[in-house]
């Protein structure tokens, strides 16, 4: 009714205008040279708006394609020229350790006002030594399409609020999509009578079967149910005992505690696997976990672990065994609960605005340029007959793959910082590009689908509590770092080293391990490290970013 009401009155007053018009036409004749020399000089003095000027990075992968010139100057960095209402000058930086480049450009007073980063670790460092610019007032006072965003989203401003209650970090909106998967042989269960295992019993006496029932039935003792190699193998069976995926920490009683009762659950586990024979004893030499993703390909692992599979990885498993049937499962449940695999965030810090911005107001246009309908189906898609034509849906269709992979495959992180918006057109690119007349795209496009309806429920939480782990102060995190042989990440098979020793050592117990662990943590100081997070959490509950946050957007 508003929008009805402002068109008729503003055409009221352009009749109007009109008529007086009409009845002041002779008198207007006398003094028309007049009139029209005050009409030049008024819209002479409004000159146009000036451009402003940014810098911002981007990632260097070393997947530039030569004829397209360079990441600073191309096909996209002059589309984007050409339709944004700023200038931009495009600074390539390693996307390996990016931080080193970045850590030198900030001491020359070169760093781009764009700082674009996925790296938590860097942004805070920049953060706590005050070379990042606070955004909200910047946003309440230039931005349109953005400001709009965030209000429609809070927890796009929670993600980006840093410990001092200002925003820092420009967080984007994605999709809540799977990304790990646990798949089981469902045509060797169905030869052996059994089931897909619901409990972690369950999973080990399933694993001890796909190991000495021949289930692919060439009469040859040279199968296994699972494998500990690689990070993917180890961590599985970490989550299915409630061992945080994000974290050290899980929550208790209200505090934070570290998760060592967890890792002992697990880490019993994993040993009883290992001394029943129920896995390849040589894991801990598949380091990369290489050797557990060609077993399972060549159709001697009955679980599978990892990123859901590529349409060649399908291809070559049918091509080995045509009757293989894989299918998603829910991790079996634990004493400590349910739990799904790692997933994709639908939320995400991807950037930050250096504090010396020569002009912040210029970023904060390019976030709206970057946020608006026209610039995403650009960058994600490309341009409408180039690249792509329309289906029914209003979702892209490739017409030319070859010119696709020319023009697109290095163009991704020009939008990086482009969230999803209303508006678009629901396009499931990931399930439409695979074929059903290809029986190895149809069972990947199943599995997609099946895996979507396990692993993105809320009742079924990704295991931890801190979703955005926050960063401790330097002296801290070198404690952190002077104990790697009791962290996963510092390992080369995905578990910590006391752990791997324990689970090929009959004589040292899991509970041994972890007291073992404990002492080395508590030696190097690890008990500051529970206090500050312990103190962080009670202070910034309301703040603190939880695994169950990302199940709240739709």
């Amino acid at each position: 009714m508003k929008k009805r009401i402002l068109v008729v009155s503003t055409v009221a007053v352009a009749l109007a205008s009109i008529s007086l018009l009409a009845a002041c036409g002779k008198e207007e004749d006398s003094k028309g040279t007049e009139a029209s020399t005050s009409t030049s000089s008024t819209q002479a003095s409004k000159a146009p708006e000036k451009r402003g000027k940014m810098t911002t990075s981007i990632y260097d992968r070393g997947n530039m394609v030569p004829e397209e010139g360079t990441l600073d100057k191309n096909r996209w960095t002059e589309w984007i020229n050409k339709n944004s209402p700023v200038d931009v000058t495009f600074m390539p930086i390693p996307r390996t350790k990016p931080e080193d480049k970045l850590n030198v450009l900030f001491a020359s007073g070169e760093a781009p006002d764009l700082i674009q980063d996925y790296d938590m670790k860097n942004r805070s460092s920049w953060y706590e030594s005050k070379q990042l610019l606070p955004l909200d007032d910047l946003i309440a006072k230039n931005s349109v399409e953005f400001k709009a965003l965030l209000e429609r989203n809070p927890l796009l401003k929670k993600f980006g609020t840093r410990s001092d209650g200002k925003l820092y970090d420009i967080a984007v909106l994605g999709k809540l999509e799977v990304n790990w998967v646990f798949m089981v042989r469902t045509d060797w269960l169905k030869k052996l009578g059994l089931e897909a295992p619901k409990t972690t019993d369950e999973l080990f006496a399933v694993a001890k079967a796909f190991t000495e029932k021949d289930p692919d039935g060439n009469g040859k003792n040279d199968t296994y149910g699972l494998t500990l190699g690689g990070g993917y193998n180890q961590k599985v069976i970490d989550f299915m005992f409630g061992v945080p995926v994000f974290s050290n920490y899980n929550s208790k009683d209200g505090n934070l505690q570290y998760s060592w009762e967890n890792q002992q659950a697990s880490l019993t586990f994993k040993k009883k696997l290992f001394q029943e024979n129920a896995i390849d004893k040589d894991f801990a030499a598949d380091t990369t976990g290489d050797k557990a993703k060609r077993d399972f390909l060549n159709g001697k692992l009955g679980f599978y672990t990892g990123g859901v599979p590529s349409a060649i990885e399908m291809e070559t498993l049918l091509k080995n065994d045509p009757n293989a049937v894989v299918t998603p499962i829910l991790l079996p449940k634990s004493s400590f609960g349910q739990f799904s695999p790692p997933v994709t965030s639908p939320v995400q810090n991807a950037a930050v605005v250096n504090a010396k911005a020569k002009d912040p107001v210029a970023v904060i246009k390019y976030l709206d340029f970057l946020t608006k309908e026209s610039t995403q189906k650009a960058l994600k898609w490309g341009i409408e007959g180039e690249h792509y034509k329309l289906d029914a849906k209003g979702c892209p269709q490739i017409t030319d793959p070859d010119k696709i992979k020319k023009e697109r495959s290095y163009a991704g992180d020009y939008g990086m910082i482009m969230s999803t918006i209303p508006g678009m057109p629901t396009c499931d690119t990931r399930i439409d590009s695979l074929s059903d007349s290809v029986p190895a795209q149809k069972e990947l496009k199943r599995i997609i689908i099946e895996a979507r309806k396990l692993y993105l429920a809320p009742e079924r939480p990704v295991a931890g509590f801190l979703l955005e782990v926050p960063s401790v102060p330097k002296d801290l995190d070198m404690i952190v770092q002077s104990v790697p042989n009791i962290q996963s990440a510092a390992s080369k098979t995905g578990a910590p080293d006391e752990f791997v020793k324990a689970i090929v050592t009959p004589s040292i117990s899991a509970e041994q391990a972890i007291k073992t662990s404990q002492d080395i943590w508590n030696k190097a100081g690890g008990p500051k490290v529970d206090e500050w997070f312990q103190n962080w959490y009670k202070t910034n509950k309301d703040k603190a970013i939880l695994v169950t946050d990302i199940y709240t957007l739709k």
